[in-house]
């Protein structure tokens, strides 16, 4: 908890506004039905807006995790900050599809009808039982996470941020999710992003204390 506490600490203004969104995201959830959220949240639908979300959804893909971890080791040789985005986007994927599997919870399409919502995107608004979380928005707030507690200037946590409640969005926009799965979606990349940061951080700074007295020592 401790640890917990100095990171959260270290980078106040991310985890203020993460709480921020959760607490915003979480309003619509205490008053309407996730059928009723959703469709409120989709009030207008237009072709770039359509274009622009499915850019924006792509930053979610697990491939683009893989895809930021090689540019960060091939330009910044930053195996620690490689290391951090590959581990968490494994463990927060595969968190993700476990919660898929064990809540078994339909998609969007799979339960609204098609005479009350018209906005469903032919090939990419998908169906079935693997709504909850949102996989995407899961790996995108781990990566956010990740990224924010390596920046050195502050103010890119809160664009890594920003781009990640994006990505959530655009899962609601394209008809994947409803809110509460987007909502999980952050918690679980979130909490993701901090167990890797703290975990890998101590055990390192374990190893390098420990070849040090044993240096010292010799």
């Amino acid at each position: 908890m401790l640890t917990l506490y100095r990171i959260t600490r270290r980078h106040p203004a991310y985890f203020l506004a993460f709480i921020c969104f959760i607490i915003i995201a979480s309003i619509p959830v205490c008053f309407d039905s996730k059928v009723d959220s959703f469709i409120k949240l989709n009030p207008l639908h237009e072709r770039w807006l359509d274009l622009l979300f499915i850019g924006l959804t792509w930053l979610g893909d697990g491939l683009f995790s893989l895809v930021a971890a090689a540019l960060v080791l091939w330009f910044w040789r930053d195996y620690r900050l490689t290391i951090h985005i590959v581990i968490a986007y494994l463990l927060s994927g595969l968190a993700a599809q476990v919660m898929k599997k064990i809540w078994a919870a339909p998609r969007p399409r799979a339960v609204i009808d098609p005479g009350l919502y018209k906005n469903f995107l032919a090939g990419i608004s998908g169906v079935g039982n693997n709504s909850f979380p949102s996989g995407h928005t899961t790996t995108a707030f781990a990566l956010a996470t990740i990224l924010a507690l390596h920046a050195s200037d502050k103010r890119w946590g809160l664009f890594f941020l920003g781009l990640a409640v994006m990505v959530g969005y655009s899962r609601i926009y394209l008809g994947q999710h409803f809110l509460p799965d987007v909502i999980m979606g952050a918690l679980l990349g979130t909490a993701t992003g901090l167990f890797v940061y703290g975990f890998i951080n101590i055990n390192l700074r374990k190893r390098t204390a420990g070849e040090a007295s044993v240096v010292a020592g010799n």
